[in-house]
Order: C-alpha cells, then structure tokens, then sequence
C-alpha cells in the first residue's frame, strides 16, 4: 500500500461524499481521516461489527468502494434527507432503507467524480451499486465485491448543530493508480485532495439554479467572460443528474375531493388540448414542447426555451 496514494484517493472520495450530503440535507459537513490501514478479511469482518450498513459500488475502470455506517448514524442521516431533523434509530425501517437506496447512486457516483476530475481522467459512473444491512457474516462477500488488496480508511463527520458520527471508506488497492507519480512528488496530500471539492461559491450555484451575483467581482471582467462561467468549472458539474419532468397541468383540489379519487374518476389539469406541455428540472421551468410517439414511448419535442424572466417566475 502506498500511504501517500491512499490519502490522496480517501480524502478526494470522502470530499465528493460529502459535497452531496450538504446538498442532500443543506448542511456544512466536515470530515477527517483518523487512520488508514491495509484490511484483510478478518479486519473487514470487525469493521461490519461496529458499522453494519454498506453503500457499495463497482468502478468500470477496476476497483470498487465501499462505505460502511453505524445503524444509528445512517438513520440520523436518511432522517436529516427527509426533513425529520438528526433522529438516530437502533433499527432500519423500509422507509429509511428507500431513502438511504436514493442517496447511495449520487454519493458514490460524486466521490468517484471527484477523483477522475482530480486527476484529468474520464469521467465514470459507478456500477452495481447497492445498500445493505451486512454484519460481520457478510465480510466474505464483501470483500469478493471490492476485491482485495483493500484498503481501509476510517474517518469521523460533523455537521452543526447535531451531526456527529464515523464511518469506514474501503476501497480497492488499484485506485493508487489513479495518483499520477508526478503529483506525489509535486504537491502535499491537503492541496492534492482539496482540488476533488467544488468552491463554496461554485456549489451555491449549482444549489441555487443562478449564475453567480453580478454586483461581485464579475462586474470588472469583459462582458463575454462575465456572462458564463470558465468552460473548467461548467466540466466538473457536467455528470450531476437532475431531476427532469414533463407536466401534462396541475390543479389544487381540496382534501375531501382527493380522498374521493377512485378508478374511473376523471381529474381536469386545466390545460387545453393544444396548449404545450412544461418542462421542468428540479421543478424549476424550463422548456415547453408538444408530444409526441418515439418507439411506442412518450416524447416531448422541445418549441420554446422560456427566458430568465419566465424561469424565475415559475418557482413563486
């Protein structure tokens, strides 16, 4: 194991894990990396006794990872995610597992980001990813997942006031390979895994959905270089998935008319036949366009960008 290398690659991963988790639960987190050490299986069978729920995942260029919790912090977690404030738990219900299911595929896909972007490589989505209630009977398959040589990096979190808690990253020895020799040479392991994490100002904007305020330091640049950000910072947000849905209409009903909705009844959306249909990214308007048939599937075939004006206020 290369210390250095796997300081580098925890401290990248970690940093993209938790740019999520502030965006996921609008939260300030912090990490630190306590020890890092080569885990063999009997390691990883004493790792799941102490954090028994698993976020895995198969990295297409070779390796894997995996993050291991405590019960009682991933359900402070999913808790947070579902407005319900830091509530710990001793016990995993379905609704916690839905939820913890939804937050593994960013979290894991921004970490493996983080870390191509970190060293100039191809961007991958990451595969076979998977959450899990394991223990310590579940060690072997793990590590066939992962698969040896491991690595095994425990780390503390906190996020003000409430969140407190540790947990495991795993992952396999071949990321080492990612760190480019040079870079081990060149530069300490802060400045090297500091560049996996997106600027607080350039991870308000992407949460905001708005270029960056135009009274700032914009206002001294040409105006083609203030009207859009640097082509390098439009590249690391490129691979974040949004939410994209086309709205038929809606309508406001009272309670007493929905509790009566049943098979046959008929629920009027207020939109005419030819009127185009919305669409919307993370419930923010941005296009309209009209239906259409493509392989005996729904389309929309996109009429109207709608301006800035119009965008704004669609979320009033």
């Amino acid at each position: 194991m290369n210390s250095q290398a796997s300081t580098i690659i925890a401290n990248g991963y970690l940093k993209g894990v938790f740019d999520v988790f502030d965006a996921m639960m609008e939260l300030s987190f912090k990490h630190e990396i306590e020890d890092l050490t080569e885990a063999d299986p009997d390691a990883v069978q004493r790792l799941l006794g102490r954090h028994p729920f698993v976020m895995r995942a198969k990295i297409p260029s070779g390796g894997a990872v995996a993050l291991l919790f405590s019960v009682a912090d991933v359900s402070a977690l999913a808790a947070l995610v579902m407005g319900e404030g830091a509530l710990s738990k001793e016990e995993l219900d379905d609704r916690d597992l839905a939820t913890l299911g939804q937050m593994a595929e960013p979290c894991l896909g921004a970490g493996l980001t983080a870390l191509m972007e970190q060293f100039q490589r191809d961007v991958e989505q990451p595969q076979e990813v998977a959450v899990e209630t394991a223990g310590p009977a579940a060690a072997d398959d793990l590590v066939a997942f992962l698969p040896p040589p491991l690595v095994s990096a425990n780390f503390s979190f906190s996020a003000p006031p409430d969140v407190n808690g540790s947990g495991v990253l795993l992952f396999s020895q071949t990321l080492e390979d990612l760190v480019p020799t040079g870079a081990l040479e060149a530069a300490p392991v802060e400045d090297l895994a500091a560049q996996a994490q997106l600027s607080e100002a350039e991870m308000s904007d992407i949460l905001s959905g708005f270029s960056p305020d135009e009274t700032g330091g914009a206002q001294d640049m040409p105006a083609e270089e203030a009207s859009s950000p640097p082509a390098e910072n439009i590249d690391r947000v490129l691979d974040i998935r949004l939410v994209a849905t086309a709205r038929l209409g809606r309508v406001q009903m009272p309670l007493g008319e929905i509790l009566d909705l049943g098979p046959g009844s008929i629920v009027d959306v207020g939109r005419l036949v030819d009127e185009p249909v919305e669409l919307l990214v993370n419930e923010k308007l941005i296009a309209r366009g009209d239906v259409v048939v493509v392989d005996e599937r729904f389309g929309l075939r996109i009429t109207e960008i709608v301006s800035p004006e119009q965008r704004i206020e669609s979320m009033h």
